[in-house]
């Protein structure tokens, strides 16, 4: 009983230490491809908004298409967050 408590307190303390950041060519051309997808992903989302709203009757499959770009946006949002990057230098 006693090993698994000192397991368990052993991943708290793994947990909290910041990933370490590797910046090679490869890492740095994916950042670069994700803000670039970011981009054109918010575009997307904020045309398909400005459609959805424009419109005179209830469309449920724009009103998903709407909600599809939305999810893509804020997942690939947060892998920017995860991965310490941002747009500006």
């Amino acid at each position: 009983m006693e090993s698994r408590s000192r397991t368990h307190s052993n991943n708290k303390r793994h947990a909290k230490r910041k990933r370490k950041t590797r910046i090679g060519k490869l890492h740095k051309s994916y950042d670069e491809y994700l803000l670039e997808l970011i981009e054109v992903t918010q575009e997307k989302w904020q045309k398909e908004r400005e459609l959805l709203d424009r419109s005179f009757g209830y469309d449920p499959r724009l009103e998903f298409e709407v909600k599809k770009a939305e999810m893509k946006y804020f997942y690939l949002f947060k892998e920017a967050r995860y991965r310490q990057i941002s747009g500006r230098k």
